[in-house]
């Protein structure tokens, strides 16, 4: 019966859970799910990371190139993200062309990206207005199950922290690049921005970190993006509205959260490093 129940009517059978204050899959209504974090599994990559919250997985590798700057922004490198969602990772997904899911996506890690909330972009560049590296990211979900930014971001700062390029520098006499293949550098300028989204029901009731079924059922969602205690970037795709006290009891989860992420990284990236 409850299995009919769910199927016939789902938003209703979620709601009698909500009411016990509770989710199907056992959670408190603000509990985020297990996080686990691998950095550096990816030979081929310049920097790379495994995320997995819950059952959403997400493998962000990082190739990176030399290109000149571009002339309005002549100090500036590029982090150019791309995510992918193939038809594997979820039965809600199509093969073909990037969906909205894919593409809003995306776009959100462009914001942080272009915002300066992930690192400096000026760190990239090797001689103004001539030389600077392109970072290529691109974060493959493997297994969709909601909280997808969450995961991308999460992912995407480990495989940066994770990333080893030469040293690369500008002889000013001979107009050429010089580098040492041999000597690798890292960037000490990456921030950690952390993503957590909510959905919001009709009757008023949040829940953390939600699950593909719960994201579709929710009257809305809202992703806060904070490093430490401050907020960078919120995002509301549409959907009934938050009031004050909702928005604050969100930040507070949100820095919960955001304690989490940063030692799951930190232990990730130092291991990465002590294997090399």
């Amino acid at each position: 019966m409850a299995t009919d129940h769910k199927t016939l009517q789902p938003l209703e059978f979620y709601k009698t859970f909500l009411d016990r204050k509770s989710r199907p899959d056992g959670r408190k209504l603000l509990e985020f799910r297990k996080m686990t974090l691998n950095a550096g599994s990816i030979g081929t990559a310049d920097g790379s990371a495994i995320v997995k919250c819950g059952n959403t997985t997400v493998i962000c590798g990082i190739k990176a190139e030399l290109a000149a700057p571009e002339r309005e922004e002549p100090s500036k490198g590029f982090i150019i993200p791309n995510v992918t969602l193939p038809s594997l990772c979820s039965s809600q997904i199509k093969s073909g062309p990037p969906g909205e899911t894919a593409q809003a996506a995306t776009q959100f890690i462009a914001e942080l990206v272009n915002n300066n909330i992930i690192m400096d972009l000026e760190t990239l560049c090797i001689k103004v207005s001539k030389w600077a590296w392109v970072l290529h990211c691109d974060l493959l979900c493997i297994n969709l199950d909601g909280s997808l930014l969450d995961a991308c971001v999460m992912a995407l700062v480990a495989a940066l922290k994770n990333l080893k390029l030469p040293i690369v520098s500008y002889d000013e006499e001979m107009d050429k690049l010089v580098s040492n293949p041999d000597e690798k550098m890292s960037f000490d300028t990456i921030k950690q921005p952390v993503t957590s989204t909510f959905s919001l029901f009709d009757n008023g009731i949040l829940i953390s970190d939600p699950t593909f079924e719960e994201e579709q059922l929710a009257a809305g969602l809202t992703s806060i993006t904070m490093e430490g205690t401050s907020v960078t970037h919120m995002y509301k795709p549409g959907g009934c509205t938050l009031d004050e006290k909702q928005v604050k009891k969100l930040i507070q989860q949100s820095e919960l959260k955001t304690k989490e992420v940063a030692r799951l990284i930190e232990e990730a990236c130092s291991s990465s490093i002590a294997e090399r």
